[in-house]
This record gives structure tokens, sequence and C-alpha cells, in this order.
């Protein structure tokens, strides 16, 4: 789900989509502590949906701990190094695409793959 930028209404919406009504599943989220994760609105969401699912926050800055920070890292190296872009719908078309491309695992043998760079449990 793209966004200008990150906010609590916009984070309620992807939690929205992420746990659609009628499911079962229990699902585990693992947040960092950006400010729109911890907004009251969301925090009431997460509250109503308790029996659903279990969020797991990271320490405070620890960006190591948050894989989704090598994700990041990746999309800004093939999208923003050494280039200046003014036509907005082409960045967004281009990083739309290099996201449907990407397969983000911890840990797979057979494809490119994100992986702990130290030992998770030391390192919290």
């Amino acid at each position: 789900m793209m966004a200008d930028r990150g906010c609590g209404s916009r984070f309620l919406q992807f939690l929205e989509r992420l746990v659609p009504s009628g499911s079962t599943d229990h699902l585990v989220l693992v947040m960092d502590n950006v400010s729109y994760h911890k907004t009251a609105a969301v925090r009431r969401w997460l509250a109503a949906h308790a029996d659903r699912i279990t969020v797991l926050w990271l320490p405070t800055y620890t960006p190591h701990l948050n894989l989704i920070e090598r994700v990041w890292r990746f999309i800004k190296s093939k999208l923003a190094c050494h280039r200046y872009w003014n036509d907005r719908t082409s960045l967004i078309h281009l990083a739309n695409h290099l996201f449907h491309l990407l397969q983000a695992r911890f840990a797979a043998q057979t494809r490119p793959h994100l992986t702990l760079g130290q030992n998770l449990c030391r390192s919290a």
C-alpha cells in the first residue's frame, strides 16, 4: 500500500486491509516505534483486535532489528541514488514495479532474500 507520507489514518487503512473482517487467522505484527504506529486511534484499533493480533514492539532506536529497513534501503538505492525525479507518476510506477518484483523472506536458499546480520535474541 503506497502513501505520500506516514500517518495514523493511512496506517489504520493498511491494518484494515491486512486484517479483513471475518478472518479467523491470528496475526503477529512486529512494529517499530514510529509515531503513527502509536497514535490513540491505532492503539484503540489494536486493542479492539487483540484477540486476533499480537503486537511485538521493537526496542527504540534499533533499525538493525527491523528487516523492513533493508527493503527501504534497497528501494532507495534503486530509485534515489544519483537520480532526480521531476515526474512523480513515473517514480510511483517504478516503485510499484520494484515492490511487485521484491520477494523478501527471512531465509530462502533458492531466491534473493533477507537474513539477519546478527543473532536476534542476543540483540534484543
